[in-house]
């Protein structure tokens, strides 16, 4: 190895130094806490005296909060398959039409990196009475309560925050899309549905499969809709239950078992996401 490799190699090395520092102090061990939080009682972790039970929190959330951890999946479930249904056709619209204000569509999509609290905030207030929705109550002859407090008004809130998301992952890969493959396809007499099955669908999948796990994985984490929207009943998930645990309760051993479920949950959505994103590139 040359001296100039080795003086690169160097100073990449030196760059990266406060880099894994940051990573250290601010990940690695805040998650190695956690995990060794999960296997002590209550809060004697917090008080400096720590209890450790073993695996009996994990028991516990198996036992008692099952409901909390299908609630965690099923709603970002849900809302994934409602933005892929959504943000398809919207993404292909962007990608393969010719419309003014294009550009001004994409821009408003990053709003989901400002939190949920707009998107919560603002579909309590519109599904609250004399709210945006009112007049679909009159219409319909419903109560409010019948959609607000409900799993539909956090799953409906859930599909709003990322869709997004899911339009920005299938554009990228609509955009390797060569056209004239559906052109050709055309040439050959494949109908429009034809050629959206044997051609567009297969190449874009794999970026429509990403948004689809970005989607899901992000919605695991969100806190402000299912409190906001979910009332009772319906902010039964991980993340409302940890706050709970944690300043009400202060059952420290279990919320910190729920979070190392919801850790891990939502590292290996985001790991399969790389790889399939990696995969279509």
């Amino acid at each position: 190895m040359h001296n100039g490799d080795r003086s690169r190699g160097a100073i990449y090395a030196a760059l990266l130094i406060p880099t894994v520092i940051y990573l250290i102090l601010f990940w690695f061990i805040p998650l190695i806490n956690i995990a060794i939080m999960s296997l002590t009682s209550g809060d004697s972790f917090i008080l400096g005296k720590p209890v450790y039970v073993g695996l009996q929190n994990y028991v516990k959330v198996l036992e008692s909060y099952s409901s909390t951890v299908t609630n965690t999946l099923l709603y970002p479930f849900a809302a994934a398959v409602i933005d892929l249904a959504l943000g398809y056709p919207l993404a292909y619209f962007l990608v393969r039409g010719k419309v003014k204000f294009q550009n001004l569509l994409r821009a408003s999509l990053i709003f989901p990196y400002f939190g949920d609290i707009y998107v919560s905030y603002g579909l309590w207030n519109m599904f609250l009475p004399g709210g945006l929705f009112d007049f679909f109550y009159s219409l319909f002859g419903i109560s409010y309560k019948q959609i607000l407090y409900t799993p539909y008004a956090v799953i409906a809130g859930f599909s709003i925050f990322t869709l997004p998301f899911m339009v920005l992952y299938v554009s990228s890969a609509l955009s390797e899309v060569d056209p004239a493959l559906e052109e050709a396809a055309y040439a050959l007499g494949a109908t429009p549905l034809k050629t959206f099955l044997k051609v567009v669908l297969p190449l874009s999948a794999p970026g429509a499969i990403a948004g689809f796990l970005a989607c899901f994985g992000w919605n695991m984490g969100g806190f402000l809709i299912p409190l906001l929207l979910g009332g009772v009943e319906a902010s039964n998930v991980i993340t409302v239950n940890i706050v709970y645990l944690t300043l009400q309760v202060h059952n420290y051993g279990v919320a910190a078992t729920l979070a190392v479920i919801l850790t891990i949950i939502t590292v290996i959505c985001t790991y399969a996401t790389f790889e399939i994103t990696k995969v279509a590139g």
